[in-house]
């Protein structure tokens, strides 16, 4: 005959369980991912090149996919072979993501964009450079 397992009989098994400490560390891993949020949000508002700010984007988004990962899907008390798996999946995200940088670059409309942002900026009204076929700047309401 097998012996019956209580809930009691489990709790004592494996000792008590500090739920503030528990708490505690899920409440850190918030301010991080609050953290790392406005600091996403700080890199989109500076003047960076567009490359480099959808670089340092996704390097912030990696930092709150492995918090994420490791401490609400508790992936960091799992076993070897599911750690192996989740390590497969992120190095193929990784490839997939080396091939579609080099489309990331920056478009003629969107450098055009910038250009007028920082002319704005910098002189309080926007200068229209001479077209190529010499057609008139348009007008300004």
């Amino acid at each position: 005959m097998s012996a019956k397992v209580t809930p009691q009989g489990e709790a004592a098994k494996h000792g008590p369980i500090d739920k503030s400490a528990e708490v505690r560390v899920y409440l850190i891993i918030f301010g991080c991912l609050a953290a790392l949020t406005l600091l996403t949000v700080g890199v989109a508002y500076m003047n960076l090149p567009h490359g480099a700010g959808v670089v340092i984007a996704l390097i912030i988004a990696a930092v709150k996919v492995f918090l994420i990962a490791s401490f609400f899907m508790h992936l960091r008390g799992e076993g070897r072979l599911i750690n192996i798996g989740v390590a497969v999946c992120l190095g193929l995200v990784m490839v997939l993501l080396v091939f579609v940088l080099p489309d990331i670059g920056v478009h003629p409309l969107e450098d055009a964009a910038r250009k007028a942002m920082r002319e704005i900026e910098a002189h309080g009204e926007l200068h229209y450079p001479p077209s190529p076929e010499g057609a008139a700047a348009p007008a300004e309401h």
